[in-house]
């Protein structure tokens, strides 16, 4: 019985060993398969593939087949491309009409189709078989081109072609490990990627997820989810922010602007004309076309005396009066008088159209600004100290602002 396994073994091994060291050769223009001693498939081919896994991808008259390590065809050559996506399956495409566009398919190793020639692209991921496919409406017709209107649809099979998402949805987005935003027509929905709705398809807009809370719209009012798609705060507000620091900025549609935290309760609310997402527990708001700031009570910190503001992200904050900056704290404590003609920061600065917030781009230790002082140029922290004394060459400036980087 022992020797019975030791041959089975063996066999298996040399069966292994053989296809591994089969290698492709040419021969007047036709390729076969050798070994170190010997030819083991004669050349026959218009061109050939190393062997992955016992099988081989090989051309003949200009279409694709697959063979095994026996030169027995498994695959016909009736393709114009054949990929493996595994051990198991087959990537099948022949051209179309048009240029570099396929029908494509995929097959088993036995040759079943598992999904037939209908699609325009397929990608195997997390064991799933994603497809595209493509509807062309003929709009007009000549001799040298054609112009066509084109919808394309998305949709998920299982690794026995069976389908999880029928491919009728215009769009997928993965948002997390196993969960997808898809959209149909105006419509967007979050899916599991085993075919699960974690949500209806109803939201008209759909934002993407911070601290586990996406924005969503239904009709033109906002609320937001969570990642098991349990809608956490309704969708009944104008506009909101993104969640950072669990806490969003919000606008009725009443006017009324405020602070929400991330379970939906409101702890400020005002009558602002603008009021900007806060960090460094402080906001930049505006009343009566003045800018001032305010801390997450709503006390003011900065009187709204102001004709402008800037703000980089967790760094410099600057207010504008009479033409002319002044730097602040967080607090509301002016650390320079009005003096500066001009400001920019290095960083991420306020969105000057939204309250949405802009990560830091980091490329400096601290916050920095370039600044015009009396025709001369310099760089300041956010305490107003100069990192770059004023010079009268704005390049000179640069030059030392360089030294400074993060390498």
């Amino acid at each position: 019985m022992n020797n019975i396994y030791k041959t089975i073994f063996l066999f298996i091994i040399s069966v292994n060993c053989f296809s591994q060291e089969l290698k492709v050769f040419e021969i007047d223009s036709l390729f076969g398969y050798k070994n170190d001693t010997s030819i083991i498939i004669k050349p026959q081919y218009q061109y050939a593939n190393e062997f992955v896994d016992d099988k081989a991808i090989v051309y003949k008259n200009n279409k694709a087949g697959v063979i095994n390590n026996n030169n027995k065809l498994i695959i016909p050559f009736e393709y114009d491309k054949i990929y493996f996506f595994n051990d198991s399956l087959i990537y099948v495409k022949n051209r179309t009409k048009y240029s570099r566009e396929y029908n494509c398919g995929v097959l088993n190793s036995n040759n079943k189709e598992i999904l037939p020639l209908k699609f325009s692209k397929i990608y195997l991921k997390d064991e799933k078989l994603f497809v595209e496919k493509q509807k062309d409406s003929l709009i007009s017709e000549t001799s040298f081109t054609d112009t066509r209107s084109i919808k394309k649809t998305y949709g998920i099979y299982n690794l026995a072609g069976n389908p999880v998402l029928e491919p009728i949805y215009d769009w997928f987005k993965k948002i997390g490990s196993d969960t997808l935003r898809v959209s149909k027509g105006q419509y967007y929905a979050m899916v599991k990627s085993n075919g699960e709705f974690l949500t209806n398809l109803k939201y008209t807009a759909f934002g993407d997820f911070h601290n586990n809370r996406a924005a969503v719209r239904i009709d033109s009012s906002y609320g937001f989810i969570d990642k098991s798609g349990y809608e956490v705060i309704k969708p009944e507000f104008y506009s909101v922010s993104k969640y950072y620091n669990k806490i969003t900025v919000f606008r009725k549609h009443n006017g009324q602007v405020g602070f929400m935290d991330i379970n939906g309760k409101i702890f400020y609310e005002s009558d602002y004309e603008i009021l900007r997402y806060p960090h460094l527990e402080c906001a930049a708001a505006r009343k009566n076309e003045k800018w001032g700031l305010i801390d997450l009570k709503g006390n003011t910190l900065i009187p709204f005396t102001h004709n402008d503001y800037i703000r980089e992200f967790e760094g410099i904050i600057a207010f504008k009066k009479n033409n002319k900056w002044a730097i602040f704290d967080q607090k509301g404590n002016q650390l320079t008088e009005y003096k500066f003609k001009s400001l920019f920061v290095f960083g991420s600065k306020e969105s000057p159209s939204s309250s949405f917030w802009k990560l830091k781009e980091n490329r400096f230790e601290e916050s920095l600004g370039l600044v015009e002082e009396s025709n001369m140029y310099a760089i300041i922290n956010n305490k107003g100290e100069y990192i770059v004394p004023l010079n009268e060459s704005k390049n000179q400036v640069f030059e030392s602002l360089e030294k400074l980087k993060i390498r």
